[in-house]
């Protein structure tokens, strides 16, 4: 009896873990060695086979999202031009291209992330600067001062990007797109932005030091990065943080919300923490800022929201999912391989307390960049009238895509994250569109003016 108890122990310890493998978004290569090797043109072959298989086999709605026959076309290119063995780097360059023909943000190939990392724990320096894209164009995002004692340089927030090491930045985001997911170009190419650092590495093979030119009003200036030197962004801009609260004027404050994808229990604790303060100050005017916000988890997007609500609400009105080998349970108990599986959303989320939860105008502001998690808490205040949305329409479309689950080609090991679920907003409403703001506000980077934050005020008075 005890040899049964221990068998069916490690039995079920060993279905647990291999349930959650897919769920691991950075997990080691079992064979690091694997990173220095080239692979077989037969074998590269085959993972571009297995990759779009098997996002075709867990995207909730493949055939409405990808472009099925600009797949294929892609697939007999890559093959043909993939002639002599590759390293995982090197076929990332071809393969990772497939990922914007799924036209979903949460369906792409990861880049080789354990050869970034490899780099950077050697001393390798990354591209150092937040960049912003605008109309295929990248401005600089924030201000930076290099700090040196025999130089002084500085970098202006706002400033156009001409080119990097030579590459121009137009063509810098316009390749750099295909290797995103994303339902539309514009959203791909703000993710390359958002992404820059590990994009400007795994596609252009940019690392370490940089020759920029950029323009700022009419000037335009060569400055040499390298790896020696260190820039600081300037004091008064926003702090690079998740969550940031500033009071702006007596009735007024800002909460930046960087990213959902951060700990539930430490996001509750800090967020109760600002609409404390929020409250002793007698804010009468909440501007909540998820423009950079590209989501995360949705128990934070959840647990903001109860700051805003007057009444109990719901996230999303129901959820479909597309069961795999992967997600359809311990034996298979939810269902078969490829079955669909719709489900009402009844889950009502109870409003905080009216001592804790802000009771005056909320502004959300929104943009291309704003994505997953970010998107559920756009369209929950939305369509629950919580807040004023705006800013500019969402990349992403207001029911999308969600759940991602991961897998790795045979071969080179590469990393693919694809989507299993589809979630509808919660009024209902099943138009495939963006999430488009009450008011439309048009962004001027090169001026460096926040013109969103300006309309604000407007609507303020």
């Amino acid at each position: 009896m005890n040899t049964f108890k221990a068998i069916l122990f490690l039995t079920i310890f060993l279905l647990g873990g291999c349930a959650q493998s897919h769920l691991d978004i950075f997990p080691e290569l079992e064979d690091p060695s694997l990173m220095d090797r080239k692979i077989s043109v037969s074998q590269l072959h085959q993972d571009i086979d297995a990759f779009v298989a098997g996002v075709q086999a867990r995207h909730p709605d493949f055939d409405s999202y990808a472009n099925q026959q600009a797949i294929q076309q892609s697939m007999q290119k890559l093959k043909q031009q993939i002639d002599q063995p590759l390293t995982r780097v090197e076929f990332f360059r071809y393969v990772g291209k497939l990922s914007h023909l799924f036209n979903d943000g949460h369906s792409f190939l990861i880049w080789p992330y354990q050869e970034y990392a490899a780099a950077v724990d050697a001393g390798i320096q990354p591209f150092p600067f937040a960049v912003k894209e605008q109309d295929g164009s990248l401005y600089l995002a924030r201000d930076y001062n290099l700090v040196a004692d025999n130089e002084s340089k500085t970098l202006v927030s706002g400033s156009r990007i001409i080119s990097i090491n030579g590459v121009s930045a137009e063509q810098i985001i316009a390749q750099g797109q295909h290797f995103v997911g994303g339902e539309t170009q514009h959203l791909r190419e703000a993710f390359v932005a958002a992404r820059f650092p590990y994009i400007l590495w795994a596609v252009f093979g940019m690392v370490g030091d940089f020759e920029l030119v950029v323009q700022h009003e009419t000037q335009v200036n060569s400055v040499d990065v390298n790896r020696d030197q260190q820039w600081q962004s300037q004091t008064g801009q926003v702090a690079n943080t998740d969550l940031e609260l500033q009071i702006r004027e007596p009735n007024l404050a800002y909460l930046r919300v960087g990213s959902f994808d951060v700990d539930p229990e430490q996001f509750a604790d800090d967020i109760a923490d600002h609409f404390s303060t929020i409250k002793q100050q007698n804010i009468q005017h909440l501007i909540i800022d998820i423009r950079d916000n590209t989501g995360g988890n949705t128990d934070t997007a959840t647990e903001l929201a109860s700051y805003l609500a007057e009444a109990p609400f719901k996230l999303v009105s129901h959820v479909t999912e597309r069961l795999n080998e992967d997600n359809r349970g311990w034996f298979g108990y939810k269902g078969s391989a490829g079955d669909m599986i719709r489900t009402p959303w009844t889950d009502e989320v109870s409003p905080k307390s009216e001592a804790r939860r802000f009771t005056g105008n909320v502004y959300v502001l929104i943009g291309p960049v704003t994505y997953s998690a970010a998107i559920v808490f756009a369209t929950t205040v939305q369509d629950n009238e919580m807040a004023i949305l705006v800013g500019e329409p969402t990349g992403g479309y207001a029911n999308q895509t969600a759940q991602g689950n991961l897998f790795n080609l045979p071969h080179s090991q590469l990393r693919a994250y694809v989507a299993t679920r589809l979630l509808v907003r919660p009024n209902g409403a099943t138009e495939v569109t963006p999430v488009v703001p009450d008011v439309m506000v048009q962004p001027d980077m090169a001026s460096g003016s926040d013109t969103a934050l300006t309309k604000i005020k407007e609507l303020m008075q």
